[in-house]
């Protein structure tokens, strides 16, 4: 029995240029719900809100799973400590409905961002220096590929 979302996966996985796009596209995703949250905040919209906030915690919750802690080290171990800071956060942002605390969140999820796409950038020229991107797990068995 050939299971149609492994077909799916398939397509889907040949059709994506790099795993560290895939991890920019995630931050980016958490950014862009950060502003659906303070959105939902300043219509005073308690759906879009926790939508918007849940969804934030999933991506860094996928994240925080892909990281390999033997090959990325102390920096697998650091990032897996802002990635559950921030989940920490955002629950109590959506408690207070405190758009301060998404501020924060959105900073450190952007510079996050940055330091990959600077990592990605300086790759050709210094492999030492995607040591930020090797701290995600190239996948060896079973479907799982976050990042």
């Amino acid at each position: 029995m050939a299971y149609a979302g492994l077909g799916a996966y398939s397509k889907v996985a040949t059709a994506v240029e790099s795993k560290e796009r895939i991890l920019l596209k995630l931050l980016e995703g958490a950014i862009r719900f950060l502003g659906f949250a303070r959105n939902g905040l300043e219509l005073e919209n308690p759906r879009i809100k926790g939508e918007s906030i849940s969804r934030v915690i999933d991506i860094l919750t996928e994240l925080d799973c892909a990281l390999d802690r033997e090959v990325g080290g102390e920096l697998a171990q650091n990032l897996s400590a802002l990635y559950r800071y921030m989940m920490y956060r955002l629950t109590i942002a959506n408690l207070r409905n405190d758009a301060g605390i998404l501020d924060e969140v959105e900073t450190v999820i952007a510079q996050i961002k940055e330091g990959f796409e600077g990592a990605m950038n300086q790759r050709p020229a210094a492999p030492a220096a995607s040591a930020a991107a090797s701290a995600y797990a190239q996948p060896t068995k079973g479907l799982s590929v976050a990042a």
